[in-house]
């Protein structure tokens, strides 16, 4: 079996002669298979049939006033599907053409030589082996064909594919809706060459046929048209891509029409704040409509975005959009925990299964069953604990340290990440087969640079909230001071917004923050706007430089260390201040603390 031991290869031996089962129990076990049970007749097999499961049954054909081909028919009621030999002391064509016709995988002729055995043994696992990876990879395809049925019905936006002789194949609701209104004659199962007698109905089908002929996609473009009854008129942003089969050639076309005259009415009414997330960019309002979508489906999501982006607010959203809302929402921090004691602190341990472990703990996943389990950082973790997590996901069932009992749970998985993982699984520093079990969806949270006329909107919030908990009676900000929020990078994005707000709410004397309570990097933002923008991993590496005025008083060197040690000492090794006065993650400063060997028992905590 595909990476299974032959120690976990169950086997049931039938025979009613204890020196054959015997033999047949030694031949199998130095090999090493195992466990080999062993019936004497075909009661006793029933009843081990009924309360285990073996990957292989070895049977004599003849057992007692029963026979073998009894014991097949009984093994098809119950419905298993493992490889079974029959053993025979007097084949006949009659008795080998029925045992196979019930199922058995081959027959064997007594006196059994013991090549014969394990070759014939062998020959049946390998084919059971195919046959359950088969299975399962339809299960899986029929699991991934349900989600996209469910994101397919859930959309807003009108959806169809059509075959290469024009055939429509499928609608979703939406597309049903709009041309049940327009031409009722498109509709799933017609032909567009029949049905599109109105061009004014059809405004697709000519891209359709190109885009069929060339193979290129049609990108946006908008179209107006009437409706049937020349009432209202309708403008249509339609795009139009090949449906590809994986290997470079296409079976027809996908179609996707939005009706721009809905999204024009509900512009004026755009959400500012969504769950606990704050902004009304249009960026913001995709995010907004993607969480809502993916919510209502139970589909892994990968949620990506620079550092202080919000994703961990964007998962508490998803799970409150979700049939899970009243069910746990558990967060674990992948870089928080030490990699020695992330195992257990994910999959629990049992008592005593290693040292300290002096009761029995229950693990995140558990807290988590029925619910939300968000894994943040998730790209940090290390090949050992990818593999663990990678079999949680496939089987939803896992061993909790020490225990050799399995455990099945219902969880939803959500992970987060600032860095790129798919360039991590080019560089064999990430499984491939994990990173597309995690990323069945994956929503990208833009940065806040990208999220325009969102900076004041955030800033008032945090203005009001620093200010009520200071009892400082500053009500506003500063026209020029509000002009170079709006006009900075944001390199660590909202978090190092909310950062600064609160720096300048400290310092300000007033009931206005001025351009002098503002860093000195946001008041002289034209030495960093000169830089690139930088990727979320770059900005990491170079947070010294983009913070270096939290420092600039202090006369120590001009080093990463010396940066990190001066923030703990500032705060008594308190690691989530330290970071907050370095303006970066927790997770990045967890990092560089293990990086640089600094010893947190130095400081007082």
């Amino acid at each position: 079996m595909e990476n299974i031991s032959k120690t976990d290869i169950p086997i049931l031996v039938i025979d009613d002669e204890e020196s054959l089962r015997h033999t047949f129990k030694i031949f199998l076990k130095r090999e090493g298979y195992g466990p080999v049970i062993l019936a004497s007749n075909f009661e006793e097999a029933v009843a081990e049939l009924t309360t285990q499961s073996f990957d292989l049954i070895i049977s004599d054909i003849v057992l007692g006033g029963s026979s073998g081909i009894d014991l097949l028919k009984r093994i098809r009621e119950l419905n298993i599907s493992c490889p079974v030999i029959m053993v025979t002391g007097y084949p006949t064509v009659d008795t080998a053409s029925e045992a196979l016709r019930f199922g058995a995988f081959d027959y064997i002729q007594k006196p059994v030589e013991k090549e014969q055995l394990l070759k014939t043994t062998r020959l049946a696992l390998q084919q059971y082996s195919l046959q359950q990876q088969k299975q399962k990879a339809e299960q899986e395809k029929e699991k991934y064909r349900s989600y996209l049925d469910t994101l397919f019905r859930s959309v807003s936006d009108s959806i169809m594919t059509i075959d290469e002789n024009l055939n429509i194949v499928k609608m979703n609701q939406s597309a049903r809706s709009l041309f049940g209104a327009i031409n009722p004659a498109v509709q799933e199962g017609a032909n567009l060459a029949i049905a599109c007698t109105d061009p004014n109905g059809c405004f697709f089908k000519t891209d359709a046929e190109k885009v069929l002929r060339s193979g290129i996609e049609i990108k946006e473009h908008r179209v107006e048209f009437s409706s049937s009854d020349a009432k209202t008129q309708k403008v249509v942003s339609l795009c139009i891509s090949p449906l590809e089969d994986g290997r470079g050639g296409f079976h027809g076309v996908v179609i996707v029409i939005r009706d721009m005259s809905i999204v024009d009415q509900s512009s004026s009414k755009q959400r500012s704040i969504f769950h606990r997330i704050i902004g009304a960019s249009a960026a913001m309002q995709t995010v907004y409509t993607m969480i809502e979508n993916v919510g209502k489906v139970d589909s892994a999501v990968l949620i990506t975005g620079e550092s202080g982006t919000g994703k961990e607010l964007a998962t508490e959203a998803l799970h409150l959009e979700s049939h899970r809302q009243n069910r746990p929402l558990i967060k674990v921090d992948c870089t928080a925990i030490p990699e020695n004691l992330l195992e257990s602190e994910l999959f629990g341990h049992k008592k005593g299964s290693f040292t300290g472990a002096d009761q029995d703990r229950m693990g995140r996943i558990l807290q988590a069953d029925g619910g939300t389990l968000f894994l943040d950082e998730i790209g940090d973790i290390s090949s050992m604990m990818q593999l663990r997590l990678l079999r949680f996901l496939q089987e939803k069932t896992f061993y909790p340290v020490g225990r050799d009992t399995a455990i099945q749970v219902d969880v939803r998985i959500i992970a987060a990440t600032n860095v790129n993982l798919l360039e991590k699984v080019h560089q064999g520093k990430f499984r491939e087969d994990l990173y597309f079990r995690l990323r069945v969806i994956d929503i990208i949270l833009p940065p806040l640079r990208e999220r325009n006329g969102d900076v004041l909107l955030l800033a008032n919030h945090f203005l009001q909230k620093y200010a009520r908990q200071m009892g400082q009676p500053i009500t506003g900000i500063s026209d020029q001071a509000m002009t170079l929020l709006s006009t900075y990078q944001w390199p660590g994005n909202i978090r190092e917004l909310e950062h600064v707000i609160e720096r300048s709410c400290v310092l300000c004397n007033g009931s206005t923050i001025a351009v002098e309570q503002l860093p000195v990097e946001v008041q002289h933002q034209q030495l960093y706007q000169a830089k690139p923008v930088l990727s979320p991993m770059q900005q990491k590496n170079e947070f010294q430089n983009q913070n270096a005025p939290v420092f600039s008083n202090t006369g120590l060197e001009n080093s990463l260390e010396n940066r990190i040690i001066a923030a703990l000492k500032k705060s008594g090794g308190n690691k989530a201040k330290a970071a907050r006065l370095l303006s970066i993650d927790r997770s990045t400063l967890y990092r560089k603390l293990k990086e640089l060997n600094i010893d947190l028992t130095t400081f007082d905590l």
